[in-house]
């Protein structure tokens, strides 16, 4: 996430004005349905809220000659091979946060999170061990870094296309890999070639957390790119956040009408239903805590036999 100097950010209607022209590759500008407006205290809970947002993006139906393309690559690689992969689109998403309070400095967070054909993530779902009551938060895609906003201030920054492909990435190892999310956050693998899909991870009765191989190595030509853009507001003072996703159509899938096509031919966008993630973990942690309860309970009848049998021995 970077941040850009008020001089240099980008008036938000002149953004939505340039995705009107330009050639194929140029960026186009698909602005927030929506201003976030969040920092506000809960007079019940005295808790300040927090807002979200998601923008799915316009693509356009798939072809069938394009449909039949992919299944045909996806039966010669042996792995499923999405509509929208990394390098068909470059996206980022620029912001504005303004600080309604003039009277008192303030601190936000945003979180970008977001979906791709098969899964969203979104991380207040996400539960790694259950029997963990003080474990860490699930991470975010991007962002959560503090960001200092002056009394009545404003700042603005984006998420660039690096961080948006490192997302999108990130998203698929997490999902169809069964990698551990705060792994996949901590490794940079924007430039990755592939990864390799693990079995579902599962907590031995020593504690130790094990997974294996799991089919296929999933190269990068079948990488699923984000469809839909997820950010989480959180600020310290009552604060709007304004953003506007750019994308770079390098494929020539976005609708031609962008945005608008979704009122004016809905019928000519791909319908994605992606499904939201939880993890294996979870039933894993589940199972092994199970089977430690189990061992426990064998030990300690063994136990006890045990002693019945020296007592018995004793008696004799």
């Amino acid at each position: 996430m970077r941040l850009v100097p008020p001089s240099f950010a980008r008036p938000l209607f002149v953004a939505v004005l340039a995705g009107l022209v330009g050639c194929a590759n140029d960026p186009q500008y698909l602005p927030a349905p929506a201003v976030m407006d969040a920092g506000v205290v809960d007079m019940t809970t005295g808790m300040r809220s927090q807002a979200k947002a998601q923008l799915a993006l316009p693509i356009k139906t798939e072809r069938d000659g394009d449909l039949a393309k992919r299944e045909a690559r996806a039966t010669a690689l042996g792995v499923t091979v999405p509509y929208i992969r990394i390098g068909d689109l470059e996206i980022e998403v620029e912001w504005t946060i303004k600080n309604l309070d003039t009277d008192r400095p303030g601190q936000a967070l945003i979180e970008l999170d977001g979906a791709n054909e098969y899964y969203a993530y979104d991380p207040s779902m996400i539960v790694l061990d259950p029997d963990d009551e003080e474990q860490t938060p699930a991470p975010g895609l991007a962002g959560n870094i503090p960001i200092d906003v002056a009394a009545g201030g404003q700042v603005s920054g984006l998420f660039t296309e690096d961080e948006l492909r490192e997302a999108a990435i990130d998203l698929d190892q997490i999902t169809r890999g069964n990698i551990n999310p705060f792994r996949a956050t901590l490794t940079i693998s924007k430039n990755a070639t592939s990864f390799q899909p693990l079995t579902p991870p599962v907590v031995g009765a020593d504690g130790m957390t094990t997974q294996t191989a799991n089919g296929p190595v999933i190269p990068r030509e079948a990488f699923a790119e984000l469809v839909r853009v997820d950010l989480v507001f959180k600020p310290t003072t009552h604060m709007t956040l304004d953003y506007t996703v750019r994308a770079r159509d390098l494929r020539g899938i976005l609708h031609d009408l962008l945005l608008a096509a979704e009122t004016d031919k809905p019928g000519e966008l791909q319908t994605f239903k992606p499904a939201v993630w939880t993890p294996a973990t979870a039933a894993a942690a589940r199972t092994a805590a199970a089977a430690r309860t189990a061992a426990a309970e064998r030990t300690a009848a063994a136990e006890r036999t045990a002693a019945a049998e020296r007592t018995a021995a004793a008696e004799r």
